[in-house]
């Protein structure tokens, strides 16, 4: 990859998304939940963006590693603030959500990069990978409407609101699209538990 691909529109979109994680965090750690909500909003508008960017400009290998990643780091960053909401004994989200979310992005990339590693090939979110990073973004971005505008309400800031009742839906697909990630590279993952050359086919998330 050259510098001239990294300038590339969709791939700097990607990069931008990256740097809001840090605001969004301090802006969580204030109790400012309409910037919060508006800095959200932004990266996930950039997601989309940069798809349809990178889909007419040409995908780089830089942006088909990088873009999922950003994803999962700007969602993780909003989990792990909701799930140590200040003022809300055990958070907003229960922190078993949170860890089995983040396990499986941990899981997942962890493989990505030794597929990258091993195989010298960079592996593309497939649909499945997709309804689950959309459904992250919904949720979120309705949690955080909630938060900014009746955040004074009781039911709201409780732990078994509907912040908590949501996140159940991209908790399954999280989960479902984990499986279908290990059932359809099988051959891939023997053949590294067997540390021999094997299946040299693509990977799918």
């Amino acid at each position: 990859m050259n510098f001239r691909t990294l300038l590339r529109l969709a791939n700097l979109l990607t990069l931008l998304r990256l740097f809001l994680v840090p605001p969004l965090m301090l802006c969580f750690r204030a109790n400012l939940m309409l910037p919060a909500l508006l800095i959200f909003g932004f990266a996930a508008a950039t997601d989309h963006l940069d798809g349809k960017i990178a889909r007419r400009q040409g995908v780089t290998g830089f942006g088909t590693f990088m873009d999922p990643l950003a994803d999962k780091l700007l969602v993780a960053a909003a989990l792990i603030c909701l799930t140590r909401f200040e003022g809300v004994e055990g958070g907003l989200v229960p922190a078993w959500m949170v860890v089995t979310i983040i396990g499986r992005e941990f899981i997942v990339t962890g493989l990505r990069v030794v597929f990258v590693t091993r195989y010298g090939e960079v592996v593309s979110a497939n649909r499945w990978g997709k309804y689950k990073t959309l459904s992250q973004l919904i949720v979120l971005l309705i949690s955080l409407a909630l938060l900014a505008f009746w955040g004074d309400v009781a039911m709201i800031v409780h732990p078994r609101g509907p912040i908590y009742f949501m996140m159940y839906l991209p908790l399954v697909l999280t989960v479902v699209s984990g499986l279908e990630f290990l059932l359809r590279n099988r051959k891939f993952l023997t053949d590294l538990m067997q540390t021999t050359d094997g299946d040299d086919s693509g990977v799918d998330e």
